[in-house]
């Protein structure tokens, strides 16, 4: 069951459009986080600090494709706020704190939810979600 799931989000990753690939991206770092309160919760700090770590990845990951030639204000002002993620995540694994974790989520879904609707966008005028990315 574990390699048919690989291989659908492989297939998945491999053949979405960049915006949409950015909405998975969020979706991913969002199920981390929420998976690092349940273990904080859980007094499960290991497990906590593993599962923030691989949000900090995925924000990492947003934050380097930032093209801010094309995205301008809007991607400088992007990698200030995955910045300010960063420094929250590292301040809530340090302090087991969950309402830092829930603020980062806040940040996260906002962006989810921008991203998916510039997504869906037809009119040639809109605004491309992946041109504040660079690939």
């Amino acid at each position: 069951m574990h390699k048919a799931a690989n291989a659908y989000m492989q297939t998945q990753v491999t053949t979405t459009t960049p915006g949409h690939l950015v909405v998975m991206l969020y979706d991913g770092a969002i199920t981390f986080l929420e998976q690092a309160k349940e273990e904080i919760q859980a007094k499960n700090y290991a497990k906590k600090g593993i599962l923030i770590s691989q949000a900090l990845d995925i924000i990492a990951e947003l934050d380097g494709s930032l093209n801010t030639e094309k995205g301008g204000e809007i991607a400088r002002n992007l990698h200030k706020l995955y910045m300010y993620c960063n420094t929250r995540l590292l301040q809530a694994n340090l302090k087991m704190d969950t309402g830092l974790v829930d603020e980062v989520i806040g940040i996260l879904s906002s962006f989810r939810s921008a991203f998916s609707e510039i997504s869906k966008q037809p009119h040639p005028s809109a605004p491309k979600a992946a041109a504040y990315y660079a690939r």
